[in-house]
């Protein structure tokens, strides 16, 4: 643990100490009593400011009214409530449009290259992650920041506090504003209302002050405008995008939304919502309507990028357009492009930027910090994120509640707990006050732990503190409780948080569905899925491709292509994850009980895949195909109770290929977890053909990558091995968990058909690089991080180095250990596949290693008898490795192969 920075000084920390209830009291009495006399000056000011503030807005676009007329609904944005998601041509066109001002300044567009060294050859798709289940805490309880500056009057305090005691109920919503409606003259107290109360996911309050004030008559245009602006951003941050689109379009069509800044909180409610399309396109409509954007909105078009999750390369394309035009980035410009990098991890690209931030003097705050800090954990760099963590208080930015909640889970999700609740127990020893995310993510790491007694005394001890359990917080227990099996508690924790009127949000749902199908809870899953469903809450591609893994994994592969067929059916894009998950099941098929055909032409390819979605949906019309994920699930439930026939899982030729092509037809940019599955599903294929024409697919997404493994898989090492070397220095840019995989995959496909020579290098290669962890020693070699093919080519290289140091005249330790791990997500507890695989071979070369007794996944062997063993003449033959298919020189001909003898 590096050390701890010094302590703030007081009343720094960004997250405010709790309100003593008693100086709140006596703080409002006083304001009460003053304002009666202060009303004519505030008046006088207000009245001043307003004309100052509406000749800025004017200078600045805002009054851009010569075309009153709503724009036309079709083909200019698509924002009502009808508008679907866009399809893959418009995205494409969207992004052709935003290239066309590539005409930026040569400097600024170069910071947002990767200028700390060489520039990868994969591009930044390379980077990327197993999942997207983070996308769905985007708003995990964290206090937003309110930069809420207007002039409102003190009456407006007063009304905000009435209208959050008013809870659900309409009439007493409407009686505050009806009561308090003479003392309310400025628009100003109207739109700090709104704001407050938006900041506090308080939906009616919001709907009926923005319908009351603008009932008010002697508000002019310029005023309305405000208010709808100001309305339509609040919408969009409570994931009400339906009614935000609503406002918008009658604004328009009264004329005062026609508006840059309008335009520009719509496309702000659009980047809340995950609907950077649909930002897109409203951004290009702007212009021929006579509306030039301003900073306003590019902060809110790359902000909307980075809640949509899309590839920095195409945010960057609007950040060169902007510099372009004349517009120059400013700290929310930098702070959004940083959230740009969080999905991916992208952790050298935000290094760049948070430099350039800092030589161009813009202010680096708390936030700046933690999104860098984020970006940090999310790409695996956690002792970077430590150095830059420390470097805060040197600076004078000193970390939060916030700050620590990032590092706190960034540490829990790389599996170092202890380190987590350490960081936990530091911010506390320096007095900052724990915030509800601070709270919310120690019992999500306590969860994960399974230290429930842990987790339920952090709640309530959260409570004590005045913070109640919210949503987060439940989910949090849902998923710890579910990870661990225990169903009735996840029963009793969902049943009690709807007691409590704390409303399940997608996250929820994706949790117990995610949870009940893993535990093969068939019915239940449908039951959540149907109360989903009825809630009405918005369908993401999170929330499917999350489904379609979980599927994916139980050996659900047929249900899964249905789920894929819904999904596209409902004008949602599958996204890299999805289509990882899908590629990842189908490269496993033969564990599944498929039968997969790689020799099929292209049409039987596409017919295998089509014939699977067809079949599903037959007989189906209307409402019943809107239902058909309710349908799989029964399907699955009357399986499992063996009253049913499984009538796609074998009747199908299934093909990988189809998959890749569909990627690539969507123009969907693989990633290094693509490129793992890929790698995966060839080491499973039944002959060196199938796999080699599997991997031919590679090129379709990338040449280096396929280049190495092919050069590695047909022998040619050395005419391969520096291509290789510059794809796993790409793979520092991953966290641990990603690179081993790719590594692992590497190693099986090579192993598997042969190259047994090639797997070892790329392991030692890994090796040396740390891409695995665990103890590698004379005494023990731990292979539980390992693939089978990994871990078999480690073991030959361990013990031809023992077998030198023994050559050498040295002792052996009394006892060495070999580690596999004991199974634990096996069928069969202590039966793991990489146990039974280096018993096999540990057997097969004749090493006296036997399980230990008092550890099933550990082999154990006295020193001298693994060294007598060593010193036989036959011994060395089976431990040196060779490679089944081997490349000579180039001749005039191209290479020349040769087969080896097994």
């Amino acid at each position: 643990m590096a050390s701890a920075p010094p302590t703030p000084p007081p009343h720094c920390s960004s997250v405010p100490s709790r309100p003593n209830a008693t100086s709140n009291r006596s703080t409002h009495n006083h304001r009460h009593s003053s304002h009666h006399n202060n009303h004519n000056r505030h008046n006088h000011q207000n009245s001043r400011l307003r004309r100052q503030e509406q000749s800025r807005w004017n200078h600045n676009g805002y009054g851009s009214f010569a075309n009153n007329s709503p724009l036309p609904y079709a083909n200019a944005t698509g924002s009502g409530s009808g508008a679907g998601v866009a399809s893959a041509s418009a995205v494409a066109a969207a992004v052709a449009a935003a290239a066309a001002g590539d005409n930026a300044p040569a400097a600024f567009s170069s910071a947002l290259g990767m200028l700390g060294g060489r520039r990868s050859t994969l591009g930044l798709e390379f980077s990327g992650r197993r999942t997207t289940r983070f996308a769905a805490r985007m708003r995990s309880g964290r206090l937003r920041y309110n930069n809420n500056k207007t002039k409102h009057s003190l009456i407006a305090e007063e009304v905000q506090q009435c209208l959050e005691k008013s809870g659900n109920d309409v009439a007493s919503v409407d009686n505050v504003l009806l009561s308090y409606e003479s003392k309310m003259y400025d628009p100003e107290d109207y739109i700090y209302l709104i704001r407050e109360c938006g900041n506090k996911d308080l939906y009616l309050q919001v709907s009926k002050t923005y319908d009351f004030a603008m009932g008010r008559k002697h508000y002019n245009w310029f005023y309305k405008g405000k208010l709808t602006s100001t309305v339509i951003s609040q919408l969009g941050k409570m994931k009400k995008i339906e009614h935000a689109c609503r406002v918008f379009d009658v604004a328009r069509s009264q004329g005062f939304g026609n508006t840059v800044y309008s335009y520009s909180s719509m496309i702000n409610a659009y980047g809340h919502n995950g609907r950077f399309n649909d930002a897109v396109r409203l951004y290009r409509s702007m212009r021929p309507l006579g509306m030039e954007p301003n900073l306003i909105t590019y902060n809110a078009l790359i902000d909307a990028g980075a809640k949509g999750h899309v590839d920095f390369s195409i945010v960057a394309k609007f950040v060169d357009e902007m510099v372009a035009n004349g517009i120059m980035p400013d700290r929310i410009t930098y702070n959004s492009l940083l959230s740009v990098c969080v999905p991916g991890g992208a952790w050298e690209i935000a290094r760049d930027l948070f430099a350039e931030m800092r030589n161009k003097g813009h202010e680096q705050d708390v936030y700046t910090y933690n999104t860098y800090l984020d970006v940090l954990c999310k790409g695996g760099q956690l002792d970077f994120a430590r150095r830059i963590f420390a470097d805060m208080s040197a600076n004078n930015v000193f970390p939060n509640a916030v700050t620590y909640s990032i590092l706190m889970d960034g540490y829990s999700k790389a599996g170092q707990s202890e380190e987590a609740l350490a960081l936990y127990d530091e911010m506390k020893r320096l007095d900052i006050p724990a915030d509800k995310v601070s709270y919310n993510t120690l019992i999500a790491v306590y969860g994960r732990l399974g230290l429930f007694e842990d987790a339920l005394f952090a709640s309530e001890e959260m409570e004590i503190c005045g913070y109640k359990k919210d949503i987060v917080t439940y989910n949090a227990l849902l998923g710890g409780y579910g990870k661990h099996g225990m169903y009735d508690e996840v029963k009793r924790i969902f049943t009690e948080m709807k007691r409590k009127h704390i409303y399940p949000n997608t996250l929820t749902y994706s949790t117990l569905i995610n949870v009940y199908t893993k535990g093969g809870m068939y019915m239940e899953a449908m039951e959540v899925y149907r109360e989903f469903k009825e809630n009405d809450l918005e369908v993401d591609v999170v929330f499917y491709s999350q489904l379609i893994d979980t599927l994916c994994k139980n050996g659900l592969v047929e249900s899964a292509m249905v789920l894929l067929d819904v999904m596209t059916r409902n004008g949602i894009t599958p996204n890299v994850v999805t289509y990882n998950s899908m590629i990842d099941a189908f490269g496993d098929v033969s564990a599944l009980g498929f039968k997969t055909s790689f020799r099929a032409n292209d049409d039987q390819t596409e017919s295998s895949a089509s014939m699977l979605i067809a079949a599903s949906s037959q007989n189906q019309t209307g409402s019943d195909k809107e239902d058909r994920i309710s349908k799989m699930f029964e399907q699955l439930a009357v399986e499992k109770a063996g009253h049913g026939k499984k009538d796609l899982r074998t009747k199908q030729d299934f093909s990988i290929l189809w998959l890749l092509r569909k990627m690539h037809e969507l123009e969907i940019k693989p990633n290094v977890v693509t490129f793992s599955a890929i790698l995966n599903a060839c080491s499973r294929c039944n002959s060196f053909e199938d796999a080699s024409r599997l991997l031919d697919e590679l090129r379709l997404f990338n040449d280096q990558v396929y280049g190495v493994a092919h050069g590695l898989l047909m022998g040619s090492r050395e005419n391969t091995w520096l291509h290789a070397q510059a794809v796993f220095d790409d793979m520092k840019r991953m966290d641990n968990l990603t690179a081993s995989a790719f590594y692992n995959a590497l190693t099986d496909m090579l192993w598997n058909f042969g190259q047994k020579r090639g797997a070892q290098l790329v392991v030692l290669e890994g090796r040396n690089r740390n891409v695995w962890t665990g103890d590698w020693s004379i005494e023990c070699l731990d292979l539980h991080l390992m693939s089978c093919g990994a871990a078999c080519a480690m073991v030959h290289d361990w013990l031809l180095n023992i077998r030198s140091i023994v050559f050498e005249g040295s002792e052996l330790p009394k006892l060495l250990s070999i580690l596999t791990g004991w199974g634990k997500h096996s069928k069969v507890l202590g039966d793991g596949a990489l146990k039974r695989k280096i018993e096999a071979l540990l057997n097969g070369i004749g090493a006296p290693f036997k399980i230990a007794e008092s550890n099933i996944g550990r082999f154990t062997s006295p020193g001298y008898l693994v060294a007598a063993w060593l010193k036989k003449s036959s011994t060395l033959n089976v431990l040196v490795l060779h490679d089944r298919i081997t490349a000579s020189e180039p001749t005039a001909s191209g290479l020349v192969y040769s087969l080896q003898a097994p």
